[in-house]
């Protein structure tokens, strides 16, 4: 903030500051600018407003989701997993939750709990693209090709501008050798704005790999 000194009528500067906005108090307050952190990536910051929002309202499962969404992106996966368990158990059919969590198992590389929590969130909300895009790429990590590319194509299909299922479904059919089909998708992640030279290059250096030791998919 830029602080302008002016002159007064008695010669004495005076300081012209905006009117301080008032300190959120309330609960929807609270959640609000923990929000606006989030959104402006201000991950520590937002745990910080969420924390106040759960004091005011410890029973409240809004709080448990958005601060562990938050704690995933900081990379705190087991606080963020322990934050989903207490959501799940007061509304066990929350998608987003089991979304949620998974990715946090996914990242401590705990694949099959990933896979499990992402196949529920699919069961609970089977038209949300993300699902089956994580899902496919659980699938992928564990050397199951065919049931990623299952996935992946329902992913597009749902969504088609989805463009990081092009780029995951690229590196699998090179992966099990459809090179046409890795080409394809690779001109669908640029036009979806996903396209890099380091995906080129990743699906390349797979094929040369591919062509000095074949790999079978399961």
């Amino acid at each position: 903030m830029i602080t302008v000194a002016c002159g007064s009528e008695n010669g004495e500067p005076v300081t012209n500051t905006p009117t301080p906005s008032p300190t959120p108090s309330t609960f929807e307050e609270l959640i609000e600018l923990g929000n606006v952190r989030f959104e402006r990536t201000f991950y520590a910051s937002a745990v910080k407003a969420f924390e106040a929002a759960y004091r005011l309202n410890p029973d409240s499962p809004e709080v448990f989701l958005l601060r562990g969404i938050t704690y995933n992106r900081l990379g705190e996966y087991k606080l963020a997993i322990a934050d989903f368990n207490q959501v799940l158990r007061m509304i066990p059919e929350e998608d987003e939750a089991f979304y949620e969590r998974g990715s946090a198992f996914g990242n401590l590389n705990s694949v099959d709990q990933a896979r499990d929590d992402f196949s529920r969130a699919i069961n609970i909300n089977p038209e949300d693209p993300r699902y089956f895009n994580a899902r496919g790429f659980s699938y992928a990590s564990a050397g199951k090709y065919e049931e990623a590319l299952g996935d992946y194509d329902k992913a597009v299909l749902l969504d088609p501008s989805f463009g990081i299922v092009y780029a995951n479904r690229a590196v699998v059919h090179a992966i099990v050798g459809n090179d046409e089909a890795a080409d394809k998708d690779l001109l669908l992640a640029d036009e979806t704005g996903i396209g890099s030279d380091i995906l080129r290059e990743e699906v390349r250096l797979i094929r040369s790999q591919r062509e000095s030791s074949p790999v079978e998919s399961e």
